[in-house]
């Protein structure tokens, strides 16, 4: 094959004539040459006429050179003893030429099939037919699935040569069907349901309402004495029920307005209360209050019943229990014990004033400390700062200095008068005299601090509760009058509580509605008025809405001054009637008349509309009679079509139907040849596992065992690798069955062996290797290991190598590397 322009390949690629291995990685234009090796052999699909298929225009412009230089392939095959030159321009797919390249000359009417050059049609196989059988593409293998692969092999046995005499009958008879009798998806055809039926329906619709019309005139001109005369009874009762209707109606006009009269001065009678502002908000506060203010009386009362506790126990009650007052009074009576002699140093250390000492010696230290850190920190700043203030910052540092210096001497001489007191020479010497205390001393120093602490305690708590005498006594009887008092301020507050709550619900309620008053007895009355007031209005507006609804009632929507005028016009209209207004019943609703008149006319105006079109339509059908015969004879000659082209259509189904017949025996022939076929591969490509294999002919579903008259297994519940070395066996057979010549079909196959392990791989290589000996065989592969075992097994090989996608076609051409076979 030689390729001008391609996608990104040009240059010359010879295969093999057994089998040839071309390999390369991703990208590197294996799929680009085996579309080119299809097209080369089989052209592109073209239809008969007009416009390119989708498929075929995607390929086109897919495969389109990258630089727009020449898109053309060529191709030398060699076939049925010849061997011949296939020439495409695919810029004019449909221009391609075909030469003998033994006896010379231009063969391509030979090769054409339609507008398309194919080498299958010297094949006796169709264009579909040898591609399925010849093409192994990788997405079939990589989808595969044990229906899909029943389904490839029903499709690669419908297009091949053996059955295409059925097949095409087939077409042709369902072709002829859908265009001259009906369409399975048009409504233009003549039996489809919108053109010869719709016309014979719609004939015998016409002559059916010509027959209809010719019927009813024959019963209309039969009716019309009896019609006239009943309308002339039924005038005469329509005039009669108009007088007894309108004369109803009159005296129920003036009853209602006699009714409406005497309403309207009832509501003028009425009293008209204007009702208070917010009315709900009123009822709300008003209810209950006369009982709000009944309580907080009550609970005033209950307050006033309650002695009064005495103002000297009230506070103490607030803040204080009985027994606090026992524990103070408690307290207040313990004596305070006396102290023993005590030793030299202890009594010396009585004689100190500790605080002052301890405050003295603090001030001295602060003053030394603070002082110190001061005046040293100006006479440093001083000498390394300078600018001029260096000489008063040090003056001043010295200052500050001496001054610190003298107060310093002036405290330590002043704590060590304090010392003289007792004695001591220095803060050391009094430490030591306090660590050498007499135990007893210390004791009863001790619990004498202890007990005087309780008692300042209690005067202080005392104090605080507002007791001014604090003898023991005293507390004693404030603590025995303690409970008392406490249970009555108790029961005071409760009942106070109680009454404030009263007192501030009705203030709140009153609040609400803009009134004012601290007297809860006042602010209950004043919304009781309140609410008297409200009912009243509400009691007045009650009654002038029932006298509103009843008066609404008697008019029902109509207004008095209409209803007025509808009474003057009735009465002018019973003027004018010739009946009189005898007999006429006075328990019967003007209602029920006014429907029984509306009755009569409906009725008479029927009548009427019955009789006027009587004599027009005598003179149309008349007219129309003669069309009768004509709509006859076209329902008949419509039907006689309609019946004719469905023999046509019943003889046409049973011919395809015994031609699909003849189709299913083409399977029954079939699947044997693929079983005997499959059963030659199938031990070395499962490993040995599976030794005999069977095809149904009904489906061409496929199945194997492991020993004859064993358990048969679908392929379905097979390995994917194990269906996809099953696809490709059954795809050579099907190859080599298919031939209807017998000629050898090459096969391609696109990356076979992608989901094979190691060893399969490598039987599945040799078995298309002995294969390649009967036929050509050319493998894709983007796999090493197929490299491998093709230098090994010194297999024909083409490597590609990838292409930048931007290169030039002159400096990147792809260079095919052919290897010479054994």
């Amino acid at each position: 094959m030689k390729i001008e322009g391609f996608g990104a390949l040009t240059g010359s690629f010879e295969f093999n004539p057994g089998m040839t291995v071309v390999a390369g990685p991703n990208e590197s234009g294996k799929s680009t040459l085996h579309t080119a090796l299809r097209v080369a052999l089989c052209g592109v699909d073209l239809p008969a006429r007009g416009r390119m298929l989708k498929e075929t225009e995607a390929v086109l412009r897919r495969f389109r050179p990258w630089r727009g230089n020449r898109f053309q392939v060529e191709v030398e095959v060699e076939l049925d003893g010849g061997s011949y030159r296939f020439v495409r321009d695919l810029d004019r797919p449909d221009q391609a030429q075909v030469f003998d390249l033994v006896k010379g000359g231009d063969v391509t009417e030979k090769f054409r099939r339609g507008r398309t050059v194919d080498v299958s049609a010297r094949l006796g196989m169709s264009r579909a037919a040898f591609l399925a059988v010849s093409t192994v593409a990788q997405d079939q293998i990589l989808n595969l699935t044990g229906s899909s692969l029943q389904e490839d092999l029903q499709r690669a046995s419908a297009t091949s040569g053996g059955d295409s005499t059925a097949r095409a009958a087939i077409e042709r008879l369902e072709h002829w069907r859908q265009e001259n009798i009906r369409g399975d998806r048009t409504t233009t055809k003549p039996l489809d349901r919108t053109q010869l039926p719709a016309k014979l329906t719609e004939a015998e619709a016409q002559l059916a309402r010509a027959l209809e019309l010719h019927r009813q005139l024959a019963e209309d001109l039969g009716n019309q004495d009896a019609l006239r005369a009943e309308l002339g009874l039924v005038e005469i009762a329509t005039r009669s029920r108009e007088v007894e209707w309108k004369t109803a109606e009159l005296a129920a006009i003036q009853q209602d307005l006699t009714a409406v009269a005497a309403i309207d001065k009832e509501i003028a009678a009425a009293p008209e209360l204007r009702q208070p502002r917010d009315p709900i908000v009123l009822r709300d506060a008003a209810t209950g209050a006369r009982g709000l203010a009944r309580q907080w009386q009550e609970a005033e009362a209950k307050v006033a019943e309650i002695a009064k506790v005495a103002p000297d126990l009230e506070q103490i009650c607030r803040q204080s229990a009985q027994s606090e007052l026992a524990f103070l009074a408690t307290a207040l009576e313990q004596p305070v014990p006396s102290l023993p002699q005590p030793a030299e140093d202890p009594a010396r250390l009585e004689l100190l004033d500790h605080r002052r000492i301890a405050l003295t010696r603090l001030s001295a230290d602060v003053v030394a400390l603070g002082g110190g850190v001061v005046g040293v920190f100006m006479i440093v700043f001083a000498i390394l700062h300078g600018g001029g203030l260096e000489v008063p910052m040090a003056a001043g540092g010295l200052a500050l200095l001496v001054v610190v210096a003298t107060a310093f001497f002036f405290l330590q001489r002043r704590l060590s008068l304090l010392l003289a007191v007792g004695g001591f020479a220095s803060i050391s010497e009094m430490r030591r005299a306090a660590r050498a205390k007499d135990p007893e001393l210390v004791k009863a120093m001790a619990e004498r601090d202890k007990i005087e602490a309780e008692r300042a305690q209690a005067e202080k708590r005392l104090a605080e509760l507002g007791i001014a005498e604090t003898s023991p006594d005293h507390v004693k009887d404030l603590a025995e009058r303690l409970p008392a008092a406490q249970e009555a301020l108790a029961l005071t507050i409760a009942w106070r509580n109680t009454a404030d709550r009263f007192s501030m619900e009705l203030s709140a309620r009153a609040k609400r509605l803009g009134i004012t008053g601290q007297d809860p007895v006042q602010l209950a009355a004043e919304l009781g008025a309140r609410l008297q007031q409200l009912d009243q209005a509400e009691d007045a507006g009650r009654l002038r809405a029932t006298l509103e609804a009843r008066r609404s009632e008697r008019l029902r929507g109509r207004d008095p001054k209409a209803l007025a005028k509808r009474a003057e016009q009735l009465s002018q209209e019973l003027v004018g009637l010739e009946a009189t207004r005898e007999g006429i019943p006075s328990k019967v609703p003007a209602e029920d008349l006014r429907r029984r008149y509306d009755e009569s006319v409906r009725r008479r105006d029927d009548l009427r509309s019955q009789l006027l079109p009587l004599q027009g339509r005598l003179q149309a059908q008349l007219k129309d009679a003669a069309e009768v015969a004509v709509l006859e004879e076209k329902v008949a000659e419509i039907a006689e079509d309609v019946a004719r082209r469905e023999r046509a259509e019943e003889a046409v189904k049973l011919a395809i139907s015994e031609l699909r017949l003849a189709e299913g025996a083409i399977h029954n022939d079939l699947a044997p040849v693929l079983a005997r076929g499959l059963e030659g591969w199938l031990p070395a490509i499962t490993g040995q596992r599976y030794q005999h294999a069977w095809v149904d002919p009904a489906n061409l579903a496929v199945h194997v065992s492991a020993e004859d008259g064993g358990a048969q297994i679908s392929v379905d519940d097979l390995s994917q690798g194990t269906r996809e070395q099953i696809y490709l066996a059954l795809r050579t057979v099907l190859a080599q069955a298919l031939s209807p010549r017998g000629e050898a079909v090459p096969l391609f196959f696109d990356d076979p062996t992608v989901s094979a392990d190691d060893d399969r791989c490598g039987v599945l290589l040799d078995t298309l290797r002995e294969l390649s000996a009967k036929t050509q065989v050319v493998v894709f592969t983007h796999e090493s290991r197929v490299s491998s075992w093709a230098d090994l097994a010194k297999v024909a090989s083409l490597t590609l190598e990838v292409v930048p996608a931007g290169a030039s076609r002159q400096a990147k051409e792809l260079e095919a590397l052919v290897g010479e076979e054994g």
